[in-house]
């Protein structure tokens, strides 16, 4: 048996793998990334065919710049540049003016004042503000150090200098809906502000401390120039440079234990690996279920495991190669929106298509939404054309063998009844089986490594003994989409994992936290 002696091994080449092992590289340490793939990244992957560059997952990057990696790395001179679209979204109806919401909170308060009413306007100005307030002082930094369990948070937040975290504190419990009710938005306004969050595949009726951030965030997204691998790219070099060592198509099986604590890794070949810490960004049936064996770990650690629930509802996606940019409306801001919304009209109707949806029900008519990278970004498609990209929600259980053709030429009739220009050259499908086929701890097409339910989130995520980093097997860490702060391109994961054995081992960090987090420490929105 082949045997090769690191420091550190990574399992999982993801973002948050990436992030974490650039980090302890940068320490040091003599850092192994193991990926099962050809191809590190994750999620952020970017297909180019004929020089058309497809996003098959991540595309709307909504914490960019606040990703504590992106300033200690200087990813900005490694070649990420980010696009920030002046119209953020576009909510485009059978009847009625497009609903717009700008970048600048100020200016979509004006268009909904004159486009749909005066309530409208004030309600989302008032709703802006607060939302604003509560990201950047309390959940943007919050992302970014270790979770505590909600009481404790609460009483911190309630105990900060100024009121910000009361007044958080007295809607975090609220549901999204009851959270959006109590500004007074009509419709449709109303709906499409809800549907900023539900467009992920999270429940209306929960998670509401999780409301504002995405809402916010939706509002203030961004592009990847040149597609999103170019932020995995970016990360691949820092880790190489900082000294680390990439091992794809390197497919970890089992995970060694001896007396409580980890040795190393095995891999499909049967090449092993030592290595003084394991950081998994696998998923906890992977890593609890299947790497290591049940009698080295505690029995609520397997049950956990075992309880682990996936997403109802996955994504469908579909890209085009076009000839010209979709053309929506005589509104000229309307046409150039990073996400246009398709039929939102009333929350009833939202809920009832969501419902539907999570309940197993293919919507015979999709309510999804539509990008046009190239539209910002010119480099996405040949000159003189342009990139597509629709997305909808759908079940993983429909027969996609079968249905995929069917589905792609009915999500078609549906943007081109509001786009009636689109010519597609080529049709690229993206059914849900093929999100679980590329990435394995997608399961279910569960593109969050896990469902964002109350009892899978905060201190509980995965688990209330590993939502730290640390879990009961000594130097054994977690640090994926399915551990805390979650998925969705936030870095969260691998930046707190790396913080937490960087401690562990005594290192030297080679980094500060960022200015918002020291911000948030002296206002006692953070523990000191």
């Amino acid at each position: 048996m082949t045997v090769r002696h690191f420091d550190v091994a990574v399992i999982g080449a993801g973002p948050n793998g990436l992030i974490c092992g650039a980090y302890l590289a940068r320490c040091g340490l003599k850092v192994a990334l193991l990926e099962k793939r050809h191809e590190t990244g994750g999620g952020l992957e970017t297909l180019e065919l004929g020089g058309f560059r497809y996003n098959l997952h991540a595309i709307y990057h909504m914490m960019a710049l606040q990703m504590p990696c992106y300033r200690d790395f200087n990813l900005d001179k490694r070649g990420v540049k980010y696009i920030f679209p002046d119209v953020q979204c576009a909510v485009i109806n059978d009847q009625g003016p497009p609903l717009l919401l700008y970048r600048d909170g100020n200016k979509t308060a004006d268009y909904l004042a004159a486009n749909f009413s005066s309530k409208d306007g004030d309600a989302y100005r008032k709703m802006y503000a607060d939302f604003k307030e509560f990201s950047e002082k309390i959940l943007i930094p919050l992302t970014y150090i270790p979770p505590v369990p909600f009481v404790e948070q609460t009483l911190i937040l309630n105990n900060a200098k100024d009121d910000v975290g009361k007044r958080y504190n007295e809607i975090a419990d609220m549901t999204p809906i009851d959270i959006i009710s109590s500004y007074g938005f009509q419709e449709p306004v109303k709906a499409s502000l809800l549907n900023l969050f539900t467009m992920w595949g999270m429940s209306p009726y929960e998670l509401g401390f999780l409301f504002p951030l995405y809402v916010y965030r939706m509002t203030d997204a961004a592009l990847v120039c040149g597609g999103s691998h170019r932020l995995s790219s970016a990360l691949y070099r820092t880790f190489l440079e900082s000294g680390g060592t990439v091992l794809d198509r390197a497919e970890v099986v089992r995970v060694l234990v001896k007396n409580g604590g980890v040795e190393g890794v095995v891999t499909a070949d049967g090449t092993e690996i030592s290595a003084k810490a394991i950081i998994s960004t696998c998923d906890p049936r992977q890593n609890f279920l299947e790497f290591i064996e049940a009698r080295d770990l505690p029995t609520e650690l397997v049950e956990s495991a075992k309880k682990w629930e996936w997403e109802k509802s996955t994504f469908f996606g579909v890209h085009l190669a076009l000839r010209s940019a979709p053309v929506y409306s005589q509104v000229a801001d309307a046409n150039r929106a990073l996400t246009t919304f398709f039929n939102i009209t009333d929350t009833a109707t939202l809920l009832e298509h969501l419902g539907s949806t999570e309940q197993g029900g293919l919507p015979a008519r999709p309510m999804g939404h539509a990008t046009c990278p190239s539209l910002f970004d010119p480099i996405q498609a040949p000159e003189g054309y342009h990139t597509g990209r629709w997305e909808c929600l759908v079940p993983f259980d429909a027969d996609w063998e079968t249905k995929t053709e069917e589905y792609t030429r009915s999500c078609l009739e549906e943007w081109k009844r509001y786009a009636p220009n689109i010519e597609p050259l080529e049709v690229l499908s993206y059914p849900p089986t093929y999100i679980e086929m590329k990435n394995k701890s997608m399961v279910r097409g569960s593109f969050k490594h896990g469902a964002y339910i109350p009892l899978q989130m905060g201190y509980l995520r995965p688990n209330d003994l590993c939502s730290r980093n640390s879990t009961p097997v000594e130097r054994f860490y977690v640090a994926g989409a399915s551990s805390y702060p979650g998925g969705m391109i936030l870095g969260g994961g691998g930046y707190l994992a790396a913080n937490a054995i960087a401690d562990d081992f005594g290192l030297t960090r080679t980094w500060e936290e960022p200015e918002y987090m020291q911000a948030a420490r002296t206002a006692g929105i953070i523990p000191g």
